[in-house]
C-alpha cells in the first residue's frame, strides 16, 4: 500500500542528493526516494552488522593472546628445556578430552 506524504520538506542538501541519484538513475522522484530511505536502513543494518561481528573478533583475539601469555609463562614456571611429544602426554590428554566434551555440550 502507498501512502502519499505531501508534508516532507527536503533540505537544499537532501534535495540536491535525490536530484542527483533519480537523474543518474532515470527514475521518478517517488521511486528515488523510496530507493534511497531502503538503502539507507540496509546500510544501517549492515553496519551494526560489522560491529557486532567486529566485537566477536576482539574477544576471540584477546582470548587467544590470553592463552599465548599462559602457554608462554608454563613453559617459563616448568622450566621446559627439553620437548616432549605432546601426543604421549596422559595430562594433557586427559585435559583435552575435557575441553572436548565442554565444547560438545
Amino acid at each position: 500500500m502507498r501512502k502519499n506524504y505531501h508534508c516532507v520538506k527536503l533540505t537544499d542538501e537532501v534535495e540536491s542528493i535525490v536530484k542527483e541519484y533519480i537523474d543518474d538513475k532515470n527514475i521518478g522522484i517517488s521511486e528515488g526516494i523510496n530507493n534511497l530511505i531502503l538503502e539507507g536502513i540496509k546500510n544501517n543494518y549492515d553496519s551494526n552488522q560489522i560491529v557486532s561481528m567486529t566485537d566477536g573478533i576482539k574477544k576471540v583475539l584477546s582470548r587467544t593472546y590470553y592463552l599465548k601469555v599462559l602457554m608462554e609463562q608454563l613453559y617459563s614456571d616448568f622450566n621446559i628445556d627439553e620437548p616432549s611429544n605432546p601426543k604421549n602426554n596422559i595430562g594433557l590428554k586427559k585435559v583435552q578430552d575435557r575441553v572436548k566434551k565442554s565444547y560438545d555440550e
